[in-house]
């Protein structure tokens, strides 16, 4: 064997174990890509919506003019009510009963009705500006019982417990009141808005859309929720991953949470003709994770989200891993192929002797 050949067999193995280092695991998924995203967006209509509320404490109230000492007032009111899933149609029933003593003459009393609640005077309808519109969240329910019709505010246009305005249409009847509990069921809310950021170090924007059902205790200034989170229309049209491309066109499944903040709150009583105190615009701050599939998987958080006074849009961060492939499928780039191929077609060459022999003639 000459010193050259010998060199040369030495060589070879060793390259042999360079080039095998490299090769991926053949179990090993790529590492997921970062992509960070800003979120803006705003309600576009909401659907079915139900109201439950009820436990009272009379904070003032007048019957006929006549104040009412709240210190004898014996309260009790309740109301369930439900907007259809056509974004409009509000039925429902309330009840109340207030005894106690007038102020001024010290005289007993005891009121009460039954109300069949018909219609609704919306806090906001949708789309935002519209003249002719398609869904509504009300302000107030209205109906009519026994003592004629009523406007009973909503808890939505109060939340942490009110005070809200239950009053009768011709006046003579007028209950300010907190409540102890209210909750509001919401489907199929519609939500639209654009995303911007970047994939690793790749510029990328487009659209998403978010279908959302919600539980809110208007109480507790808390609500759950969950959905249909998409993104689409995003560009680049195929942005780069594991030495291939992807679209981030995806959809899935995304919940979270959200809070009612108690501060940077505006009072809407005097815009709306109520006493005050009686009418609160808030805010929302809103945290969740979502999961996008199939072909691209994104898998993320959002939040906090930062609503606007009113809780009519938002804005805020999102940040996700970016792999190939629907879910829990290991998925590998083309440039694993070229050096696993490589690799065994050395091997075999080794040993079939082939590049051995030649070394050592």
């Amino acid at each position: 064997m000459s010193r050259s050949g010998k060199a040369l067999f030495v060589a070879v193995p060793l390259a042999l174990l360079l080039l095998l280092a490299f090769i991926p695991a053949a179990h090993a998924t790529p590492p997921p890509n970062e992509l960070d995203l800003t979120i803006t967006g705003s309600i576009d209509s909401v659907s079915q919506q139900t109201y439950t509320q009820s436990g009272g404490v009379v904070v003032s109230a007048y019957i006929l003019g006549e104040p009412v000492d709240t210190s004898t007032a014996v309260f009790t009111e309740s109301l369930s009510a439900s907007v259809a899933a056509d974004g409009l149609t509000t039925t429902g029933t309330a009840t109340f009963s207030l005894s106690g003593n007038f102020l001024d003459t010290g005289t007993s009393f005891t009121i009460g009705d039954t109300i069949t609640i018909d219609g609704a005077i919306p806090a906001e309808s949708f789309p935002l500006g519209c003249t002719t519109c398609t869904s509504q969240v009300p302000g107030f329910f209205v109906g009519t019982g026994a003592l004629g019709g009523w406007d009973l505010e909503s808890a939505f246009l109060n939340p942490f417990g009110g005070p809200v305005v239950w009053a009768s249409t011709d006046g003579s009847v007028v209950i300010v009141f907190s409540y102890t509990a209210a909750t509001i069921d919401w489907q199929n809310v519609q939500s639209t808005g654009s995303l911007s950021g970047t994939l690793g170090a790749t510029l990328v924007s487009g659209s998403f859309t978010e279908t959302t059902n919600a539980h809110e205790d208007l109480r507790a200034g808390t609500e759950t929720e969950s959905g249909t989170l998409t993104f689409l229309g995003m560009t680049p049209s195929c942005v780069p991953l594991d030495a291939t491309c992807v679209s981030l066109d995806a959809s899935g499944p995304y919940s979270g949470t959200s809070t009612i903040p108690s501060s940077s709150t505006v009072d809407c009583s005097a815009p709306t003709g109520l006493p005050e105190g009686t009418c609160t615009e808030t805010g929302f701050n809103s945290i969740g994770e979502f999961t996008l599939d199939p072909g691209t998987l994104i898998t993320g958080t959002y939040g906090p989200l930062a609503w606007a006074v009113p809780a009519l849009s938002f804005s805020g961060p999102a940040t996700a891993t970016v792999s190939q492939g629907v879910s829990g499928v290991p998925q590998f780039g083309t440039g694993a192929i070229a050096p696993v191929a490589m690799g065994l077609a050395l091997l075999l060459l080794l040993r079939k002797g082939g590049l051995g022999a030649r070394a050592r003639d």
